[in-house]
């Protein structure tokens, strides 16, 4: 039993200024929510993806609170369960019966009153826009449009459809259209508000609304129906069971609607594919299908268009990062105008950058589906069209990042429209920045007009198409001959909202076979007859604002502790673990050696000991006063500090934080897992997936290595050894990276640590229910079955492998690329001679070390370093790069040698603690190094590598390079 309270409007729970609503029933909100899904500004999103989302998916969970980052959450929106979803069929299916009958002229009042109301709320709902993630540009585009569509002439024209009266013969015929009765809403992801706000027409018609709510962004949504909806309602003296929203499982709704007699019309808004299998679900259940579905919308750009106001027609496929369903995804070009416009399009999208939403200056969107921008670039190349821009992910300042949530706006060239109609970004829908340019084969007007105009009409879709054009006969051939789709537009915004024009509808697959320009009020009523015997002018234009006041932007910071970061070393050197140390750490490092090899320093993580030479650290992984228990020395708590307690206490009880005799029982476990003749079975399948990167980017002549085949390489070789099926590897990558950091000052890292925990229970509790050959399977077996493990210890060592198992192979990659790539001679080398690699990977390893600091140790008791004494509870660090670099051990250790025998490096550590992953980080790096050297001649850099910002690995963010694309390759190893 569902009970209700009076509507409240957003209550601020929060002195913090947290929005929070709960299910919306009958008009009326359900107090007492107990579970929540919340909202992070957007600003904080772009700026920091990785923790912002481990730290909404923490709040989801109920791991953490809204306190824990204050001003990051924007609000938040209780879920609803199966009795609320009841209860709002309920309450609708009574008004339904009530409203469907009431008068025009209420229907009328109340289409008044709501759009009153949208436009005294229009800044607010611009506001909660740009914090759900719209450019600020586009969310004032979006609520004008909203407003023009509720705006008189529209609304009149649409009422007017629903009644007419005429007098025959003595009789009066009305002919009015009824409605269906109990429409239920899904609204899309990514720009809920908007079409709830659009859909909101199905009131007029007499319907009663049942909305389920987008759980990624409701609050926008949520403020629209609970501050305009209801009280436009009430004005009009509407039952309030007519309006009901609810934030919940998507399937979960749709298969309630389908089942329930209560249900008449299921209003749809998502892609095609989606699209379709709903239809057919809603017709073999006796529903009927209202479908707003995506849309491939055309531009045709005649010889005799200005060319300027062409690129600002087509520069509207960019607004939200084209994640618009009528944005224009495609332009039919003119060949004569074809290169000037091309020039003047590629100088306008070049210079368009990410940034924060509330950045007027800014129209893109942080775009989810970069798998699928990826794919439709790639098949233009395949397919023989030029990517004129674009291509790069970025971050919101414009850096490149494989993790970025921006996709670079993307300008595709097809020469010849029988090449055009192969390409994906032609023949699908696309929800990210790609604009493809089609232009014809020359010929005389008349024929590529034909062409043309027969190229938009095969089109599949039908939402909207553009022209222009300034001959007459060609703008009225195009109208009379495009009839297949819902509006079109000639000389005019693509986009902007144009009064009695719906931005919705079209036949195909933007809507059905019987689609067309769509008025959710029509749509939703039928024709009936009834026999019984017996213009306003165009209202001013309304363009909603944005508050004077400053937006609350959310942008991560990083507190480090008193006293950091410390003063540089004489000469200017950078002090260890700073920025620039990492970027270049060997001056530094060799100027200690020299002057202080056993040196007091201040980490981030707190002051410690750094030994530099080659006998110290060796001596310091074997010496039994050294530990790598960080729960044995007080100075071990510093480490990792800012882990929650509980996750600390539980999950570092792994290898890498345990001393003989646990450590020595720990690493038994695995030890079958990881001899040299397991290891080495995962050479084919390593040069499998290295020769599938390169095939996917050996055509392009130039590359992000790392991007491209180390980071991907390392991640697959990590959750194959798992045996867990791989997320977002890329995001998790770089979450995984971000908790490993000495530097926990880290903005989210508890939100980071909670993400981490819910994935091995997950991948636990999977290999539980289906074990197999992998190493999860090995370590549940050794808990349940053998008892040598506890359920911490296992959690904890799947927790050690999914934070350290993939950045040996990464580095071990990329960093002897980079060597290579830095060291002309060398290369040159071991192109000559391949066999080199073999003494070769190992002077690699040593020169620039995957590792170059070990996991945490701490000194029991003094130990003695040379002269130097360590005292008891203090912090280590070794340094491996340093040690690898030490010319009592290595001569000349700055110099790079293939040739040079490179026994006893410690590149993967030693002693008891020595990494159990060393030979298929060896054998990673040898097949992906032999590899792309064989497949990409002429491989030379192509611009400045970036080092990451880890506080114990050495590894590279970045690695440019470019190759002879047309030269031939020496063949795969498949």
């Amino acid at each position: 039993m569902v009970t209700c309270q009076e509507p409240h409007g957003p209550a601020a729970e929060a002195a913090e200024g947290l929005l929070s609503f709960g299910p919306l029933v009958g008009g009326v909100t359900v107090p007492d929510a107990t579970d929540w899904v919340y909202t992070l500004r957007a600003s904080a999103l772009v700026d920091d993806p990785i923790g912002a989302t481990c730290y909404r998916n923490a709040l989801n969970a109920g791991r953490m609170t809204p306190d824990a980052h204050p001003g990051t959450v924007l609000g938040r929106c209780a879920l609803a369960g199966p009795d609320h979803m009841d209860a709002a069929l309920r309450a609708a299916r009574r008004a339904a019966t009530e409203w469907g009958g009431s008068p025009l002229a209420r229907r009328a009042a109340l289409a008044e009153a709501f759009r009153a109301r949208l436009h005294d709320h229009a800044a607010t709902l611009t506001g909660l826009l740009v914090e759900e993630g719209h450019p600020v540009r586009m969310a004032r585009m979006e609520v004008d449009n909203l407003l023009t569509f509720f705006g008189p002439q529209t609304t009149e024209w649409c009422l007017r459809q629903l009644e007419t009266r005429h007098s025959v013969d003595g009789r009066t015929v009305v002919m009015r259209r009824v409605p269906d009765g109990v429409v239920c809403v899904q609204p899309p992801q990514n720009t809920p508000a908007l079409s709830v706000g659009a859909a909101f027409q199905c009131v007029l018609a007499g319907n009663a609304l049942v909305v389920r709510l987008s759980r990624q962004a409701p609050i926008a949504a949520m403020h629209l129906l609970e501050q305009v909806g209801v009280p436009a309602l009430a004005e009009a003296g509407a039952p309030p069971g007519v309006l009901s929203a609810l934030c919940t499982d998507p399937a979960q709704a749709l298969d309630t609607w389908l089942a329930s007699e209560l249900v008449d019309d299921v209003l749809y808004f998502g892609d095609s594919i989606r699209g379709e299998q709903l239809e057919k679900a809603c017709l073999a259940a006796g529903k009927k299908p209202v479908l707003e579905l995506g849309g491939n919308d055309m531009v045709v750009v005649w010889r005799d268009a200005p060319l300027d106001q062409a690129v600002e027609t087509l520069m509207e496929s960019f607004h939200g990062s084209g994640q618009i369903c009528c944005a224009p995804n495609i332009a039919l070009v003119h060949p004569d105008v074809a290169d000037p416009l091309a020039d003047l399009l590629t100088d306008r999208v070049r210079a368009l950058r990410p940034g924060f939403p509330d950045d007027p200056d800014v129209v893109l969107a942080a775009s989810p589906n970069t798998a699928g921008y990826d794919a439709t670039l790639a098949d233009a190349r395949r397919a023989g069209a030029r990517v004129l821009t674009g291509g790069r992910h970025l971050d919101v300042h414009g850096r490149e990042s494989d993790i970025g949530v921006f996709a670079e706006p993307a300008i595709v060239r097809a020469d010849g429209l029988a090449r055009a109609r192969e390409l994906r970004s032609v023949r699908h829908e696309t929800f990210f920045p790609v604009l493809t340019l089609a232009v014809p084969d020359p010929a005389a007007d008349a024929d590529l007009l034909t062409e043309i105009l027969s190229f938009v009409s095969s089109s599949a879709y039908g939402l909207r198409n553009s022209l222009l054009a300034q001959a007459p006969e060609v703008i009225d051939r195009f109208v009379r001959d495009i009839r297949s789709c819902g509006q079109l537009r000639v000389n005019d915004s693509h986009l902007a909202g144009v009064p009695y024009l719906s931005n919705h509808g079209g036949p195909g697959l933007s809507g059905d076979r019987y689609g067309e320009l769509n008025y959710p009020m029509l749509r939703t009523s039928r024709l009936q007859g009834v026999s019984v015997a017996k213009a306003p002018p165009p209202s001013p234009a309304t363009v909603p604002y944005v508050p004077a006041q400053p937006r609350h932007r959310v942008e991560a910071v990083r507190e480090y502790p008193p006293g950091w970061p410390p003063a540089d070393l004489p000469g200017g050197l950078p002090a260890p673990f700073t920025e620039a140390f990492q970027h270049d750490p060997y001056p530094t490092l060799h100027w200690l050696r020299e002057r202080r090899p056993v040196s007091r320093i201040v980490s981030p993580d707190g002051p410690g000991w750094l030994l530099t030479r080659y006998q110290d650290v060796r001596q310091a992984h074997t010496d039994p006063r050294v530990t790598c228990d960080s729960t044995r020395v007080t100075a071990g708590r510093m480490w990792l500090r800012h882990w929650p307690d509980e996750l600390r206490e539980r999950l570092f009880v792994h290898l890498l934080d345990s001393d003989d005799p646990r450590h020595a029982d720990l690493r038994a476990i695995m030890r079958p897992f990881f001899t040299p003749a397991r290891q080495e079975q995962w050479r084919a399948r390593v040069q499998r997936l290295v020769d599938t990167r390169i095939d996917q980017i050996a055509c392009r002549g130039r590359a992000d290595l790392m991007a491209t085949v180390a980071y991907p390489l390392g991640g697959n070789v990590l959750f194959s050894v798992l045996g867990a099926a791989p997320p977002h590897m890329d995001h998790l990558r770089a979450m995984i990276w971000r908790t490993a950091e000495w530097n926990n000052d880290v903005p989210y890292v508890a939100a980071l640590a909670h993400e981490i925990d819910a994935f091995v229970r997950k991948a636990v509790t999977e290999k539980r229910r289906s074990p197999g050959d992998d190493l999860i399977s090995l370590l549940v077996t050794a808990c349940d079955q053998d008892g040598l493990l506890s359920e911490d210890e296992l959690h904890g060592q799947v927790m050690m492998m999914l934070v350290a198992g993939q950045d040996p192979s990464i580095n071990s990659v990329g960093n002897s690329l980079h060597a290579l790539l830095t060291h002309p001679g060398q290369l040159a080398a071991l192109r000559e001679d391949p066999a080199l690699t073999a003494t070769g990977i190992g002077e690699l390893l040593r020169f620039e070390s995957p590792l170059p600091f070990t996991s945490w140790r701490g000194t029991l008791e003094p130990v003695e370093f040379g002269e130097v004494t360590v005292p008891a509870n203090e912090s280590l660090f070794l340094c491996l790069g340093a040690a690898n670099r030490d010319p009592s051990r290595f001569p000349d250790p700055d110099r790079l040698d293939l040739h040079r025998p490179t026994q006893g490096h410690l590149a993967f550590g030693h002693g008891a603690h020595y990494c159990l992953g060393a030979h298929i980080g060896r054998m990673t790096a040898e097949t992906a190094v032999t590899t792309v050297l064989r497949r990409l001649p002429g491989l030379r850099l192509d611009g400045t590598p970036w080092w990451r910002p880890s506080m114990f690995e050495r590894g590279l963010s970045v690695l440019p390079v470019a190759w002879d694309a047309d030269a031939p390759q020496k063949g795969t190893s498949r």
